[in-house]
């Protein structure tokens, strides 16, 4: 099976947004130029840099990528529905100094279930957000007094393909 690794790392969004806080990014990339037309398994790793404050975790970490529309994901809402997700997966905090609290947030290849999409992203411009638990859910802040919006972060999304469509005619 061929797969492809896309680095994301939030000092290099889009101009755009740039001066945001890292939990709403976006980025460029030419998917059509990396990977073919196909089905493909799609996981991932993610880390931030350690300036988050953990110490009551009251706050969840989820992970959203507006390319997703193309995956089965579905997301339980109120009153028995549910709805199309941009929803990728979890992060979890690792406390790395106990005195400050100072964490990371992380999550490994396997920390998630994989996403089956039908074929390859096709916009060129995406959007990655890290939000919380709420209802509706807002930006991801971490437990310091004042509250910050996460670390710089470097994200790893792992596209595996498993039925190549490149040479299918619509």
């Amino acid at each position: 099976m061929k797969s492809y690794n896309i680095v994301v790392n939030s000092n290099f969004c889009t101009t755009e947004t740039a001066g945001n806080a890292n939990s709403d990014k976006s980025y460029y990339i030419d998917w059509t130029s990396i990977m073919p037309q196909g089905e493909y398994e799609l996981s991932f790793s993610f880390i931030s840099e350690a300036t988050d404050t953990i110490n009551v975790y009251g706050n969840i970490a989820l992970l959203y990528v507006d390319f997703l529309s193309q995956g089965n994901i579905n997301a339980v809402q109120p009153k028995f529905q549910a709805t199309a997700s941009q929803f990728l997966g979890m992060l979890f905090p690792t406390i790395l100094h106990q005195a400050t609290d100072s964490a990371t947030l992380r999550s490994e290849q396997q920390s998630n279930n994989p996403i089956f999409l039908i074929n390859r992203p096709f916009n060129n411009n995406f959007r990655v957000q890290i939000l919380n638990n709420a209802n509706p859910p807002v930006d991801w802040v971490d437990d310091a007094t004042i509250p910050n919006a996460p670390a710089p972060y470097v994200m790893n999304l792992h596209f595996k393909l498993i039925k190549d469509r490149s040479n299918v005619v619509l």
